[in-house]
């Protein structure tokens, strides 16, 4: 994170959370006063019921109502989806244990895992929620489930056991292989009776994705529009409070957590980015995970009763390399190079403003996680990449390159000059590409910054349709240190296939370690058969991602959610024992609601 402002330093003792609260963000003089004496409130500011706000960039209309898609589903790209179809559990991303939410319990039996519904619960249409709705529900994800995941691949067989438990048989169980199956959103049986049974009889039988069955399944799923999403979680939709410009959710008391809820209604109001910081700042909204700019953060200073809600960052953006593009970037020196000119504090405050992170440390994981595996003095012993001009030209000559004119020139004596993308509409890749642009370019290397179009940049950092791309590092979806080796070395990187990303030969020469296999290294480091040999894999590649630098870690994200207190909700708990979970994934907000531990203003 940014240093602390000189005004702060007799406050050492706090948390990051309260330190965020009582100061630079912290509650607002007369000016956020006299914001929200006129408009504060929004509807449940005085008499009615409870309520709860929220916001997201949702279409009642283009969005499906197949929830077990959730890709494109009505609020199941948001926070909010956990309120009205739960998980069957939270992962607690610091103690790694699990908040079971439709699920009693799991535990494993050798390769089977065997996992509990809560007895008693039942759908927002008043059907019981039972091992049915679970079978149906698993046997579709296991057939739509990608050979290359995991989780949902693993699994071969999947049986009922009684009324509330089901069996799921692996190929064989390795650390975290629970956790997709465990976070899997159980739909209602009612709603997916002949899609879910048919399902269950194609993956009983063998078949699985790619199959000529199951793309024939496949096409009628894709092609499902039922009329309502039917709820398991402790609020369900009331449609006739739903608009196009806010969607209300009610209490679904025979779901889970319904009677122990505190706030009658969420109301979750439609906007962008730009409009959910205007109805943050008019006080419409309590809580809102949608980036501000670093403007509007400033603006909330002002706001009466505003908070920060920190979520860790477990990634990063930086930038990847397509070295079948730009050949000269396969000399390690040069990548080096590149780094050494970027200001990292620079580009993370213009791009984030207050909600990223300098990089410490260079081993392709964020530091908190870096910090479990390595020693500070381990550490302290690796190179960093902080800027340094003079290390940088240093670099570039050993590496060939000279420098004539104001521009470098590559060892063939071709004018140096490279192309960075970002993302449009993706405002902080766009900054950063900007201004990588422009440190490259005042160096000498000539650089454009272009933003492809947002709706598939996935497509074409896989096809390797970039030279530099404005990417991710690290890995946000997945809390095994693994994950962000399988993002860094695997994912968009392809070697001589039909989508080869960034082309980056997994079998290296490491200074420290030789000739090394990193795609089994990131095996090794997800299913090897004791924790001392996970663990030495991830050391490996940690020292690997430092000495070859595949791609630059710029900043990390620390994600701030701005939230409101004192009009709808009395307080937000910034010491939760969820504290370190992803925003996105395992929203510890969410879950102090559905606990029953956010509690609404008394009137």
């Amino acid at each position: 994170m940014t240093s602390i402002p000189q005004k702060n330093v007799l406050l050492p003792a706090l948390s990051r959370r309260r330190l965020l609260r009582a100061v630079g963000f912290g509650t607002a003089g007369a000016a956020g006063a006299g914001l929200l004496t006129s408009c504060s409130g929004g509807d449940s500011a005085g008499d009615g019921p409870a309520q709860f706000t929220g916001v997201f960039d949702f279409d009642l209309d283009s969005q499906t109502r197949n929830v077990h898609a959730e890709d494109g589903a009505l609020l199941l790209n948001s926070v909010y989806k956990d309120l009205f179809l739960c998980t069957g559990a939270m992962f607690n991303w610091e103690t790694h244990e699990w908040d079971h939410l439709l699920l009693e319990g799991h535990e494993w039996d050798g390769d089977d895992l065997l996992v509990t519904l809560r007895p008693g619960l039942r759908w927002s249409d008043g059907e019981s929620l039972n091992a049915d709705d679970a079978m149906y529900s698993y046997a579709m994800r296991i057939l739509e489930a990608p050979p290359w995941g995991f989780g949902f691949p693993q699994v071969e067989e999947v049986e009922k056991l009684d009324d509330l438990t089901v069996r799921l048989g692996t190929d064989g169980r390795f650390d975290g292989l629970e956790r997709s199956i465990l976070k899997h959103r159980i739909v209602s049986k009612v709603t997916y009776a002949d899609l879910g049974e048919r399902a269950l009889e194609l993956v009983q039988d063998g078949v699985r994705q790619g199959d000529d069955e199951h793309t024939d399944w496949n096409a009628e799923y894709v092609e499902f529009a039922p009329d309502e999403i039917v709820c398991s979680g402790p609020y369900k939709f009331d449609e006739a409070q739903m608009s196009d410009a806010r969607i209300t959710l009610v209490r679904n008391e025979d779901g889970y957590q319904g009677t122990e809820v505190h706030f009658d209604e969420v109301v979750v109001h439609k906007g962008d980015n730009r409009q959910a910081a205007l109805l943050v700042q008019q006080g419409e909204v309590d809580y809102s995970t949608l980036a501000p700019s670093a403007a509007d953060q400033q603006a909330f200073e002002e706001v009466e009763g505003f908070t920060w809600i920190e979520h860790a960052g477990y990634d990063g953006v930086g930038l990847m390399f397509n070295f079948a593009a730009k050949p000269e970037l396969e000399d390690v020196r040069v990548r080096k190079a590149l780094a050494h000119i970027l200001d990292g504090e620079q580009i993370g405050r213009v791009a984030r403003g207050e909600g990223y992170h300098r990089i410490e440390y260079y081993t392709g994981l964020v530091d908190r996680q870096a910090e479990e595996l390595m020693s500070t003095e381990e550490l302290g012993e690796l190179e960093t990449y902080d800027q340094d001009l003079g290390k940088a030209e240093e670099l570039l000559e050993e590496a060939g390159w000279t420098k004539g004119g104001g521009v470098w020139h590559l060892p063939d004596g071709s004018e140096a000059g490279l192309e960075v993308i970002g993302v449009a509409g993706w405002n902080d890749f766009e900054l950063t590409a900007t201004q990588v642009e422009e440190a490259w370019s005042d160096f000498g290397i000539p650089t454009t910054a272009r933003n492809v179009p947002e709706d598939n940049p996935w497509g074409i950092w896989g096809a390797g349709d970039f030279e530099v791309a404005v990417r991710q590092w690290g890995n946000p979806e997945q809390p095994d240190h693994w994950g962000a080796f399988r993002m860094n070395f695997l994912t968009e990187n392809d070697p001589g296939s039909d989508a080869p990303g960034q082309s980056f030969e997994l079998e290296v020469d490491s200074p420290t370690h030789g000739e090394i296999d990193l795609r089994e290294l990131v095996d090794t480091a997800q299913r090897g058969g004791s924790e001392e040999e996970r663990t030495e894999a991830l050391r490996t590649m940690m020292t690997v991602f430092n000495e070859l630098l595949p791609r630059i870690p710029i900043w990390g994200y620390t994600y701030l959610s701005p939230a409101v207190e004192g009009i709808r909700v009395e307080a937000f708990d910034h010491d939760h024992p969820a504290g370190e979970n992803e925003q996105y994934q395992d929203n510890h907000v969410i879950l102090q609601l559905i606990q029953g531990d956010l509690r609404p203003v008394e009137g």
